[in-house]
């Protein structure tokens, strides 16, 4: 088994000498399979390894033990856990989403937060065959092409999923002769949703009429999939570039013109592909809003707009296609500050307090953000972006703009403006979540610290 998953992370590239993992920790039976998987590799491998669990407060006692269960786990094995609370259904209502949809960007929000506090690396997730043959047949009973078909992937962008391969009764097999404990969700076993009652109900019926393996087959299928749609994608991406006059942050010129030269079903990828581009994901963008956008296109009216799911509108002007997402405008501010007082950013509702410690007995605490005093020059400044800002990240020797570091994490173009990003006089001393300078970074001879801390709505909660 250990071999299996090992041959898999070589072959795939999922994890190179020195990477930092932090695997996606639940205490259910996947991600302790994972856990004491990468622990035995982690000396093999040469790579460090660390834990994060975020306790979404759905099922009460449950949830508490689940996270009691974690931390025991990872202080048996010298693990470094991050842990979180968050009322993911409070936290929906405030954002409009639905809890799943809540849950995932809570989850992933404080992966991306743990990583930049390590030191970037990746976040290992314990998807396994059994959750891809399940999301193939969710897709395919909601109807889907290509691109659904190959469901999940081994990795996408900063994501890892080592043990997509294994089955689930080989992961159960595994964990019970080894005599590891995990926890148990019994909503799991209730057929009352979806995914429940493809689990339960129709894999167990296909496999005792139709096909014993369909599980296997499925997975097989889903990476040829995956294989014909990186082809087409590289073929599109082709297309798109020829297809682009202006790409400015939120708004994506097209030459519609040229765009009406392709065919129907290169029109629509390519659409997609420019949603894509300003929104960061096709989340909810469904096959009827591309047919929407290409009856817009081939009207040939001047001025007419049509909007989207997620705040997506695309319009036609002239010989223009233009796909815009509406963000949220953050008014612009900047304040000095004052060490060792709490300044309360009104504009976004957050309050920075920064305070000098002696290097030699500093402790990190949770969330807590620390750079070298030091190496600071002149006054500190609170403010959010702009668009000529760039900075020297932990562990670079060039400048990076703050633009790319956004793309490359994948922030969503409405919470960019939301961001805190601290300078001196001369330089960008951090950007909030995601990186501080290599020019102030803290090393063997660091006589003061300078700590940073954010507080939630103002309110003295940290987040």
């Amino acid at each position: 088994m250990i071999s299996k998953i090992k041959d898999t992370i070589l072959k795939e590239n999922l994890i190179k000498e020195n990477d930092n993992i932090l695997i996606a920790l639940s205490g259910g039976p996947d991600s302790v399979f994972l856990f004491h998987i990468l622990r035995i590799l982690k000396n093999t491998l040469s790579f460090n390894l660390y834990a994060s669990h975020i306790n979404h407060m759905y099922r009460g006692i449950d949830a508490d033990s689940d996270e009691s269960f974690v931390k025991v786990l990872c202080q048996q094995y010298g693990v470094k856990l991050f842990i979180k609370r968050k009322n993911a259904t409070e936290y929906a209502r405030e954002l409009k989403l639905t809890e799943e949809e809540a849950g995932r960007k809570l989850r992933y929000d404080f992966f991306n937060e743990n990583l930049n506090e390590i030191g970037q690396g990746k976040i290992a997730v314990a998807h396994n065959l059994n959750d891809q043959s399940e999301t193939v047949l969710q897709r395919i009973i909601r109807g889907t092409g290509i691109d659904g078909l190959a469901a999940m992937s081994y990795q996408v962008g900063n994501i890892i999923r080592p043990i997509l391969n294994i089955e689930k009764k080989d992961i159960i097999s595994y964990l019970n002769s080894n005599e590891y404990e995990y926890c148990k969700d019994y909503t799991n076993e209730l057929p009352i949703y979806g995914r429940n009652k493809i689990r339960l109900n129709l894999i167990p019926y296909v496999e005792e009429n139709f096909n014993p393996n369909i599980q296997n087959t499925l997975f097989r299928m889903s990476r040829i999939m995956e294989k014909d749609s990186q082809i087409i994608d590289k073929y599109i991406n082709i297309l798109f570039d020829r297809s682009v006059q202006k790409n400015i942050e939120g708004t994506l010129t097209l030459d519609a013109n040229y765009l009406r030269s392709l065919d129907a079903n290169e029109i629509g990828r390519v659409i997609r592909r420019a949603i894509k581009e300003v929104k960061g994901n096709t989340v909810n963008i469904e096959n009827k809003h591309i047919e929407y956008a290409i009856s817009l296109l081939n009207n040939k009216g001047t001025g007419k707009s049509i909007d989207l799911t997620d705040d997506i509108t695309i319009s036609i002007s002239y010989n223009n296609m233009i796909v815009t997402k509406s963000i949220e405008k953050i008014k612009d501010f900047e304040y000095n500050i004052n060490i060792g007082n709490k300044i309360f950013i009104k504009e976004i509702g957050k309050t920075i307090i920064l305070n000098i410690e002696n290097a030699h007995n500093y402790i990190k605490k949770e969330h807590e953000f620390f750079v070298d005093y030091d190496k600071i020059n002149g006054t500190i400044k609170v403010r959010n972006r702009k668009n000529s800002d760039f900075m020297i990240p932990f562990g670079m020797s060039g400048k990076k703009k703050i633009k790319d570091i956004f793309i490359d994490n994948k922030i969503p173009l409405d919470d960019r403006s939301k961001l805190l990003i601290l300078e001196d006089d001369k330089k960008i001393i951090w950007l909030e979540n995601y990186r501080i300078s290599n020019e102030c970074r803290v090393t063997a001879n660091t006589q003061k610290i300078l700590t940073i801390n954010v507080l939630e709505d103002g309110n003295g909660r940290l987040y």
